[in-house]
């Protein structure tokens, strides 16, 4: 072995302990990093209307200040009347929940009854038994985690204020952050590492900043689509509308079953309402919003990226099936790589 080549070895061995210990560290202090994410999100999705308002002439400073002042006037109503409204609704969801778990064991039961009237193999009667209680256990424990979901997103109000401070300095000096990035990068490899980032970042672009739109455009269609029809909870269901829209293929089932139960629970001339307007809204998302705003997937195919979704529900539940697709994404063009540098060498 010549001496370059076991040099090399041990550089790359340093960097693979390194790059491990860097992650080691992060998990163990992931419960602070959250307001980081958020913050780099933020600066993601404001840094094009940033580099539009320097390109007239706005210093960057000023570009990043005029663009927050516009976004708290559009977001001063959602202070003032939607989060009021919001845990006002909660509150009232929280009171009424042994109601609601009291009619849905009622509806269970029932339907219990209802079929034990009909004559079946003994085998099938304890499987159907089982089914009916797993059931009934499913949607106590989902309207739970539902509830806790919603407070843990209000209990995180701090990490949201602090974002956009940190938000202001990563666009302030992003030029300097990546210059700083760009020069610890290997001459060898620069470019194609480079060249690799501008592809995720175009397949980035177009589905982070695309789905959050397109979800905030459906949630508030739906909000105030439910509020028009007298639903109790039209902002809860909004969110959880919002937030279920940004899975692909199946969000739109999962935002639709909550707001088609709930409503149920409160009347069936409530769950007709709601379901008139979720089908209204998907209409809308379908036809006008998805082919505007999305424009091209993320170049994978159907299949691929259902069986993404399934596998990262498996492993990280919800937030899994949030990330799986731009993952599964920036993988796909990882590999793309790695076999293009490894059939050319």
């Amino acid at each position: 072995m010549t001496a370059s080549r076991a040099l090399r070895i041990w550089r790359l061995a340093g960097a693979g302990i390194f790059l491990a210990g860097a992650l080691f560290f992060l998990y163990r202090v992931r419960q602070v990093l959250t307001p980081f994410i958020l913050a780099a999100l933020l600066a993601y999705l404001l840094k094009p209307a940033v580099l539009a308002l320097e390109k007239r002439g706005v210093k960057r400073p000023r570009a990043i200040l005029i663009l927050y002042l516009f976004i708290l006037a559009l977001s001063l109503p959602v202070f003032f009347f939607v989060l009021p409204q919001l845990v006002r609704e909660l509150n009232e969801f929280i009171a009424q929940l042994p109601s609601f778990t009291v009619e849905i064991e009622g509806l269970v039961q029932g339907f219990y009854q209802r079929y034990h009237q009909v004559a079946l193999p003994a085998g099938l009667r304890r499987l159907m038994d089982d089914s009916i209680m797993n059931v009934s256990s499913a949607l106590q424990e989902g309207a739970r985690h539902a509830v806790q979901a919603l407070i843990d997103l209000l209990a995180g109000l701090a990490s949201f204020l602090l974002a956009p401070v940190l938000a202001y300095y990563l666009l302030r000096d992003s030029e300097q952050i990546g210059r700083a990035a760009s020069h610890l990068l290997p001459i060898q490899v620069k470019e194609d590492i480079l060249g690799l980032w501008a592809e995720i970042d175009q397949v980035l672009t177009s589905f982070i900043r695309g789905h959050l739109l397109v979800s905030l455009i459906v949630g508030c269609l739906t909000g105030v689509g439910l509020a028009l029809t007298g639903s109790e909870y039209a902002v809860i269901l909004g969110v959880v509308v919002g937030l279920a829209d940004l899975i692909p293929y199946f969000g739109p089932l999962i935002g639709t079953v909550p707001v088609i139960a709930l409503s149920l629970l409160v009347s069936k001339k409530a769950a007709i309402m709601a379901l008139a307007v979720m089908l209204v809204v998907q209409q809308i998302e379908g036809s006008f919003l998805a082919p505007r705003i999305l424009g091209a997937s993320v170049g994978l195919h159907p299949l691929i990226i259902i069986f993404a979704l399934l596998a990262g529900g498996e492993l990280w539940g919800v937030a899994g099936l949030i990330l799986a697709v731009p993952l599964t994404a920036i993988g796909y063009i990882l590999v793309k790589f790695i076999w293009a540098r490894l059939v050319s060498s």
